[in-house]
């Protein structure tokens, strides 16, 4: 149908929250333009070719279509049973993507994984790779991808790459659960003969760590107070279910200050609160006698 050009607006772009390929029932990404009777097609104009009409975005589709989950929680995905293309995620939209040569399996895709809530509520979630031991390459992939190089998929370079799950604690103390991913990256290295997989966790075995409500909680110098000097404090603390706000962004088993809050229009202490290292510091404590002294854990 020929559509004059003052009837058409042209050259608009969609990021894939808007329109669908009807064919595919996949968002559509990219350019697209519209007559005046509101029909929407893709490319920038009907000189670009080829072109199609596009429907509106169901918010069905991405509930209907398994693959389209798991690219909600991941940056990049295939298409089971289809290698001519695969759909990254980038900037909030789906980019189809073409291999070089389709016919050839691919590498598994690199992703960057996102635990939900009920992976936190848990503690732990699992993280899916594919680990090359020629090059003593890692890549972070997806359970679908994990799936095909366990299943030896045609269309994945599973002769290439090992497949290679682990265990991944989110939450607790900080540090505890640091040392407990080094540990178990470490056994998993040791176990399946994975030289230098341990190298791609490197500095990152607290990643995607998360601390409780009451915890990593920082305080100006206008709300708490120390409990024995009465003097501001400045810096991370807790809250304790019992013994309330603390010195430190968590609870350790090492004595560490009580703190108090500071009640609404109450006028601080002259002395200015001096930050070091995200606290106040006070000066070297004399010995206490008294029963009860002003430390906790």
């Amino acid at each position: 149908m020929y559509y004059p050009k003052s009837q058409i607006t042209t050259n608009l772009k969609t990021n894939g929250d808007e329109f669908q390929n009807p064919s595919t029932n996949l968002p559509y990404v990219g350019y697209y333009y519209i007559t005046s009777n509101g029909d929407v097609f893709s490319n920038k104009s009907p000189n670009d070719k080829p072109t199609f009409r596009l429907a509106p975005l169901s918010t069905s589709t991405i509930e209907q279509n398994p693959y389209l989950l798991e690219a909600q929680n991941t940056d990049a995905f295939f298409l089971e049973g289809n290698r001519d293309s695969y759909y990254e995620i980038e900037k909030g939209g789906i980019y189809s993507v073409t291999p070089d040569n389709p016919d050839a399996p691919s590498p598994p895709i690199q992703v960057s994984p996102r635990p939900t809530p009920q992976d936190y509520e848990l503690g732990e979630f699992t993280r899916y790779f594919g680990y090359k031991g020629s090059s003593y390459k890692t890549i972070e992939t997806t359970k679908f991808q994990f799936n095909l190089l366990q299943n030896k998929s045609s269309i994945i370079q599973y002769d290439l790459f090992t497949p290679v799950s682990i265990t991944w604690i989110l939450g607790g103390n900080k540090e505890s659960t640091a040392k407990t991913n080094f540990n178990l990256v470490k056994l998993k290295e040791k176990n399946q003969n994975l030289p230098f997989f341990s190298k791609y966790f490197e500095g990152r075995y607290s990643q995607y760590f998360k601390f409780s409500k009451n915890e990593n909680l920082y305080s100006n110098g206008k709300e708490l107070i120390y409990s024995n000097s009465r003097k501001p404090y400045i810096g991370f603390y807790h809250i304790h279910p019992e013994k309330g706000p603390m010195v430190g962004a968590q609870h350790t088993i090492k004595d560490h200050d009580y703190l108090e809050f500071l009640p609404t229009g109450s006028t601080l202490n002259p002395l200015p609160a001096s930050p070091q290292s995200g606290s106040y510091v006070e000066p070297k404590k004399e010995v206490n006698i008294s029963i009860g002294g002003s430390g906790g854990y």
